[in-house]
């Protein structure tokens, strides 16, 4: 094992800004919680070498500015790339389906090298503000998953406490493995989804058709109808008299015409 070489994976920290991605880099490096929040200029970098199954690993992590502003700068850090977490802030819903663009900002930047993805669903201490459920997340995911034809990996994390930051890479580590025919045996433990193609749900068009027809009153509609169809009958019926009654006007007119002639 100590004479092999070590395998190297560049994966990229992507979501919005103040998701928590420096702070998760910062547990996963042992470097401690801080407090502050200190905005990422374009991106920052960091290297770890971790032992998994057996193999040397060494995790290139690039920690990419979430803000809009540096969208331009940090194209060129998504080359050679061959993973992204997506990480979301568990307080805000409009970091979770913003995710939706960085998945397709990993893909178009780095010429489609970049093919696993890892979410977290960081900050899950504050429990109190939380806006979005686990069941909300995997519900995003498996529409995400049946738009894209893309495997995700769920699970929930918090740098504050440290809760599955270890895990999350560790699982990442296995999946580039396995992509790289190193076979790993991954039993996922409790807590982590993962969610394919194949078991997403409908797609939201699907879902919007089935689920925006409101509940109606049909005996209200039904009376409706019922009243309008007598009032055409009624209608028939007068037509029908008017008919009979130009009929015997015609017939009086003619007699008159051949009268005078």
């Amino acid at each position: 094992l100590h004479d092999a070489l070590p395998i190297l994976f560049k994966i990229l920290l992507t979501g919005d800004g103040a998701v928590g991605k420096t702070a998760i880099r910062n547990s996963y490096m042992g470097e401690g919680f801080s407090g502050s929040y200190m905005k990422t200029i374009g991106a920052d970098f960091a290297s770890h070498s971790v032992e998994l199954a057996g193999n040397k690993v060494t995790f290139q992590i690039f920690d990419l500015a979430g803000q809009d502003a540096y969208r331009v700068a940090r194209k060129s850090f998504y080359k050679g790339g061959q993973a992204s977490f997506l990480i979301f802030d568990l307080q805000d819903a409009n970091t979770l389906h913003n995710l939706k663009n960085w998945v397709e900002d990993s893909i178009k930047n780095s010429e489609g090298s970049i093919g696993t993805f890892v979410a977290l669903g960081n900050k899950a201490d504050l429990v109190d503000t939380r806006q979005v459920s686990n069941d909300m997340a995997i519900e995003f995911f498996q529409r995400l998953s049946a738009e894209t034809g893309i495997t995700f990996v769920f699970l929930e994390t918090s740098a504050l406490s440290g809760l599955n930051i270890e895990l999350a890479f560790n699982l990442m580590g296995m999946r580039l493995l396995g992509k790289h025919n190193i076979k790993v045996d991954v039993d996922l433990p409790e807590g982590v989804s993962l969610i394919t193609p194949s078991s997403a749900i409908a797609t939201p068009a699907t879902s919007e058709s089935m689920t925006s027809v409101p509940n109606v009153d049909l005996s209200g509609i039904t009376a409706k109808i019922d009243s309008v169809l007598e009032k055409i009958s009624d209608l028939d019926g007068r037509v029908e008299t008017l008919e009979k009654r130009f009929g015997k006007l015609a017939q009086i007119v003619r007699q008159l015409l051949a009268d005078k002639n």
